[in-house]
């Protein structure tokens, strides 16, 4: 938290030959410390006996951030108002047939992943490792790109063929990976190859019926 305070506040009007009027001002700026506290805390120290005192548990939140808190940042505050989201609900949401979470995502579909990357690989795991189980196979990725000019590219879905490494947090390696940071950042093929380690679809039926697989992929341009 820091605080500015404005001092010797000065204007100076100007006039030329011409009669034309400029206007110039000027401040002297001392920071500080909030005296050692944290935004919240000093926003209800000065605005102690008003509304805001107690309107700003609902907007700052910390390391105890609540799932309310969480849901109306994602859900309310970071979307743009005119675009739709069917999948931004933290319960699940059915499309094409099939119940489905959303992992993060940014743009219209923001929701970021836990911010210790350990964390939020871990959580990406038990998801793909738990849906499914019946079926043998991991839960699929579903990437949705409302903005992406090329049409193929607005819904892609991603079908897992083999185990993931050990997470590493940062770029892929040979032997370690970062799932978050691998779909959302750095696409890399270490541990990654299509064919091999996963197929990519166009539609989610194809990706169940195992038909129509794309021929080919990007790596390693970001």
């Amino acid at each position: 938290c820091v605080t500015a305070t404005g001092t010797a506040l000065s204007y100076q009007l100007i006039v030329d030959e011409t009669g034309s009027v400029s206007a110039t001002h000027s401040v002297d700026m001392i920071y500080g410390d909030c005296g050692g506290n944290d935004l919240k805390a000093q926003v209800k120290a000065t605005h102690a006996g008003s509304d805001i005192e107690t309107a700003i548990d609902e907007y700052l939140v910390g390391d105890d951030c609540d799932i309310t808190n969480a849901v109306y940042l994602n859900d309310e505050q970071l979307l743009v108002p005119s675009a739709i989201n069917s999948l931004m609900n933290l319960d699940g949401a059915e499309y094409e047939g099939r119940s489905w979470k959303q992992l993060f995502g940014e743009g219209i579909f923001f929701l970021p992943p836990d911010y210790d990357a350990a964390a939020g690989d871990a959580e990406m795991r038990a998801d793909l490792d738990a849906c499914v189980a019946s079926e043998g196979r991991q839960c699929l990725i579903l990437r949705k790109c409302t903005s992406c000019t090329v049409e193929s590219h607005k819904e892609i879905v991603y079908k897992r063929l083999t185990g993931w490494n050990p997470f590493q947090e940062g770029i892929s390696t040979d032997t370690t990976i970062d799932l978050p940071n691998l779909f959302m950042n750095q696409w890399r093929n270490n541990n990654n190859v299509l064919h091999v380690d996963y197929e990519l679809y166009s539609s989610v039926q194809d990706a169940l019926t195992g038909t129509d697989e794309w021929e080919q992929a990007d790596y390693n341009s970001n």
